[in-house]
């Protein structure tokens, strides 16, 4: 039963922080919407009701069985990542038919696409995307988009209202709720805690070369795993298969990363980050992977792989390296020098982000949420 004297709200997401799921019901019911990533931002946006008791929430996703019979809410909290892509028909048909249904507040934080290093293309499924889109403008002030790319996307390439879109990166970085500081950072030495992750969907030999470079040679090195299957494969013993399957990085029992335990997988995001401040450095191609460990004080590298890593470490000032950058000359030497000189950026611009941030949700919501 819900309390009376507080807000009904109804949030996108398959787990709360305060339900107690096992990881392997987790697992088999996909509640990390395939991606641990997505626990990060999810989460943070509940940040805006704190003082909200948990019985005033209710849960919708795709992947959840029990769907809603009751539409009457005050505030529809919709953190997404990259639904602008291709094979998103499924979840995008879903959210259209929610959101005709409802009629309360609705704030969309932190979308974005899934594009190429430059321009963009027609999508197989533009019109669910306008259809979307059209219908969020009828039902928001303004949607929340994560990078300028996502912006340039809605507004210049699919030509809707410029006054509609604002750019606020990604709320995971404010899951913690509150000011963020820098570990010290240290010489680089062989004998650093490396957290490194990567991307099997979206594979390149590129990066992966370098990747397969770090656990070969830097014993104290992590796999920082983040995908459903990659779950299922430390868990129940399964390949990695078709596209994510690859000999260099560890999408396989038998490589030595699985085989000697030289992994993590986190299931609830503030474990993920207080475990992260055990490690000096954190690299690899998962954007969410390395705001965990910047979360917890630790400089990091992203190595951008398409728009969506790159232009949320833009918006952030997280620093980054195009993986097409990366040459049998690159070592993670330079690269955490790089990182622990551009990382003063993220925190000089930490408080104007998060002011904008704050005036997206009052402007939406109507509520003032700094702290």
């Amino acid at each position: 039963m819900t309390n009376q004297d507080y807000p009904r709200i109804l949030m996108y997401t398959g787990l709360f922080p305060w339900e107690n799921i096992s990881k392997s019901e987790i697992l088999s019911e996909n509640l990390i919407g395939g991606n641990t990533g997505n626990l990060l931002f999810s989460w943070s946006t509940l940040n805006i009701f704190l003082d909200v008791p948990h019985e005033n929430f209710r849960k919708v996703y795709i992947t959840l069985e029990n769907q809603l019979t009751d539409y009457e809410y005050d505030y529809f909290l919709l953190p997404l990542a990259n639904t602008f892509r291709e094979n998103n028909d499924e979840e995008l048909i879903f959210l259209i038919n929610l959101l005709k249904k409802l009629s309360c507040k609705v704030l969309l934080n932190g979308i974005g696409g899934q594009f190429g290093k430059v321009g963009f293309h027609k999508f197989s499924n533009e019109g669910l995307i306008r259809q979307f889109i059209e219908l969020l403008m009828e039902k928001t002030t303004s949607i929340g988009v994560r990078d300028e790319r996502t912006k340039e996307y809605i507004t210049e390439f699919l030509g809707y209202s410029e006054a509609k879109v604002i750019v606020i990166g990604c709320p995971s970085v404010r899951i913690l709720n509150q000011k963020l500081k820098a570990k010290k950072y240290l010489p680089f030495s062989k004998n650093f805690k490396l957290a490194v992750n990567y991307t099997p969907g979206s594979y390149d030999r590129k990066w992966g070369y370098f990747i397969d470079s770090i656990f070969k040679n830097y014993d104290n090195s992590y796999a920082i795993l983040q995908d459903l299957d990659e779950g299922e494969m430390i868990s129940g013993e399964k390949n990695l298969v078709d596209v994510k399957r690859h000999d260099l990085i560890p999408t396989f029992i038998e490589h030595p990363i699985i085989k000697n335990k030289r992994y993590k997988l986190f299931f609830n995001p503030i474990d993920w980050i207080d475990e992260m401040d055990n490690f000096q450095f954190s690299i690899g191609t998962r954007i969410h992977g390395n705001i965990a460990a910047i979360l917890a004080g630790v400089p990091a590298l992203v190595i951008a792989i398409d728009s969506r890593t790159a232009g949320l470490a833009q918006t952030h000032h997280i620093p980054y390296i195009w993986f097409d950058e990366l040459t049998d000359k690159t070592r993670i030497e330079e690269l955490y020098y790089r990182s622990c000189t551009e990382m003063k950026n993220f925190y000089s611009h930490l408080e104007e982000n998060n002011e904008r941030y704050f005036e997206f949700i009052k402007e939406n919501l109507g509520l003032d949420t700094r702290l």
